[in-house]
């Protein structure tokens, strides 16, 4: 059963895409759970589910297609929603024990499935995946402990989308590397101005959690401690808001309705609908982006403070076995060659980022086109000014998440200030934290 929905982004660390129809799925979860049995012939079935849109759907159906060609015993039922509908029905299928085979998971909510025994050990036994072809501290993403919980299902990192058919139109310059937040203020004001007042330079970025990470890092702060603990005072999250606020109020970004929009999806983003000439984004995005705009896309780097752009290699999302599966040997099998093998990568193209396996994403660079090509040449090109990956979020995260574009969205529509927006922000996210 395939279910045709938008996705969410995150990873927008958390942003993302909408539902376009309804996800039937969730209406029975014995349906969409871990109880795929042998099907007919003495097949195995198993059920996969993503968070994603069409055009990330299309890639991995047809990932999942050449998966069944190469296994013909057996066949596997997908399902996909959006970022925030995909996890309230994964929470909602776990705790009734009915969840697929294999799941999509974010990196913010690692910590919470591994810990309440959700997600099956990768490294040993029946679920064991080869993960030799990874690089081992990327790999490393999807430990919990000793335990191997999930595998990247791809490389992505931070960036900016840019509108440059737009920029040409209205004769202002295409950011280049190297730029500062200064230099995003200039550039954003130009493009309101210039266009009369039509078009913002970006889309606000106040309600993106991912976005005030990359702030923080340039910073040389962190969002979390290693022990789980809030890294940030109130002061850092009000200079990140208030930037944001001064760069709304002046029309250099999007006004608080269409700021609302960033949760529905690149389709519904201002940047596809030409109210804004950038936006930011993780760059396994820009697929997505490229699909629902006829102008011309780039990818520029994040400006930059102190020489530091805040870019690091984060797993876009990640793969795991649910514990109660039936079938732990293929749905291993399954993620083990939806991150390994050339035939993968040739239908996933750069939907989730780049490829896992170093190899094949190796042979797949030199051959990309298109959409795969620019994400490609955007991550070499920025390799080097990528910082360490940060430790998995602690449990609670995906929670700050929503928490984020919430307060960030009173903030928007004039309802609180930056300052007493981010001490209230500060209070609930200590609660959920267990501070």
């Amino acid at each position: 059963m395939t279910l045709r929905t938008t996705v969410q982004r995150h990873s927008r660390g958390v942003r993302t895409l909408a539902v376009a129809t309804t996800v039937v799925c969730s209406l029975s979860l014995a349906a969409c759970g871990s109880g795929s049995d042998s099907s007919g012939g003495g097949k195995v079935k198993l059920s996969f589910s993503w968070w994603g849109d069409a055009s990330r759907a299309k890639a991995t159906e047809d990932a999942v297609a050449a998966f069944e060609k190469a296994h013909p015993d057996i066949t596997v039922s997908t399902q996909y929603a959006n970022f925030a509908s995909y996890n309230q029905k994964l929470a909602t299928q776990i705790a009734g024990g009915g969840a697929s085979d294999l799941i999509q998971i974010d990196w913010g909510n690692q910590s919470q499935y591994a810990r309440s025994h959700t997600l099956l050990d990768l490294s040993a036994g029946p679920g064991k995946v080869d993960l030799s072809g990874l690089d081992p501290k990327f790999a490393g993403s999807g430990k919990d402990g000793a335990k191997q919980v999930a595998v990247p299902f791809g490389q992505a990192t931070q960036s900016f989308v840019v509108d440059t058919t737009k920029l040409q139109s209205l004769g202002v310059p295409v950011p280049q590397a190297g730029w500062t937040w200064d230099d995003l203020k200039t550039y954003a004001q130009a493009v309101h101005d210039k266009s009369g007042g039509k078009v913002a330079g970006i889309s606000d970025p106040g309600t993106t959690w991912a976005a005030f990470q990359s702030w923080l890092l340039q910073r040389g702060k962190q969002l979390y401690t290693g022990d789980g603990k809030l890294a940030f005072t109130k002061e850092d999250l009000a200079g990140f808001w208030n930037f944001c606020t001064d760069l709304r109020k002046s029309g250099a970004a999007t006004p608080a309705n269409q700021t609302a929009t960033l949760v529905s999806g690149p389709a519904e983003d201002p940047l596809a609908k030409g109210t804004a000439a950038a936006e930011w984004d993780y760059d396994s995005i820009y697929a997505s982006h490229a699909a629902a705009t006829k102008d011309t896309l780039a990818l520029v780097p994040l400006p930059s403070e102190g020489g530091r752009t805040g870019m690091y290699a984060k797993p876009s999302m990640l793969l795991s076995v649910y514990a109660r599966s039936k079938h732990p040997k293929e749905a291993a099998e399954l993620l083990s060659f939806l991150v390994n093998d050339p035939k993968a990568a040739a239908a996933l193209g750069s939907s989730r980022g780049l490829f896992p396996n170093l190899a094949v994403r190796k042979q797949q660079a030199a051959t990309a086109s298109g959409p795969d090509k620019t994400v490609s040449d955007f991550e070499a090109a920025n390799a080097t000014q990528l910082a360490a990956t940060p430790a998995a979020p602690p449990k609670g995260d995906g929670q700050l998440i929503t928490l984020m574009q919430r307060i960030y969205g009173a903030v928007s529509f004039g309802q609180q200030s930056p300052e007493d927006a981010a001490g209230s922000f500060i209070q609930q996210a200590e609660q959920i934290l267990g501070q």
